[in-house]
């Protein structure tokens, strides 16, 4: 029979197996002592939570992010819709979508290229594809005021 603890959250905190001898010694122990290797290949240079590894968590979450966004752009790759990869089975859809996503890459590597600057002239600018919007001090409930001239 296994005994499950629950926390304030409604989430289990520990399994406890109950045994003719009890529980295991180190559910019944107040700490426990690892040696310094043992965690060696889980050491993380950051402090996990801490102030800097949000920011540096956060950076590369909005870059991953990102890449998903271009790959999943419907004019481009459109690596969401599997309608795009009309074949059966999952090693053939992930073959395809292997080739999806070797494809955005490529992609954008071509854009970024392109920015660069040949023979030392000036790097040239992405192009933006910002809508032009009406400044807000002119919107009203109903719709936009007209000039008044």
């Amino acid at each position: 029979m296994q005994r499950v603890l629950w926390s304030a959250d409604s989430t289990p905190a520990a399994a406890v197996r109950l045994t003719p001898a009890g529980p295991l010694k180190v559910c019944r122990q107040r700490s426990v002592t690892l040696a310094p290797t043992s965690g060696a290949k889980h050491w993380q240079p950051l402090e996990y939570g801490d102030e800097e590894w949000q920011k540096v968590y956060f950076r590369l979450r909005s870059s991953v992010e990102g890449c998903n966004g271009f790959a999943k752009n419907p004019l481009a790759e459109a690596i969401e819709a599997s309608g795009t990869r009309r074949i059966r089975g999952i090693a053939a859809q992930t073959i395809l979508l292997v080739f999806q996503l070797a494809h955005a890459n490529r992609r954008k590597i071509k854009n970024w290229v392109e920015t660069l600057a040949p023979n030392g002239e000036r790097p040239r600018r992405r192009t933006h594809h910002r809508r032009r919007s009406k400044p807000l001090g002119n919107w009203t409930p109903t719709g936009y005021l007209a000039p008044t001239g």
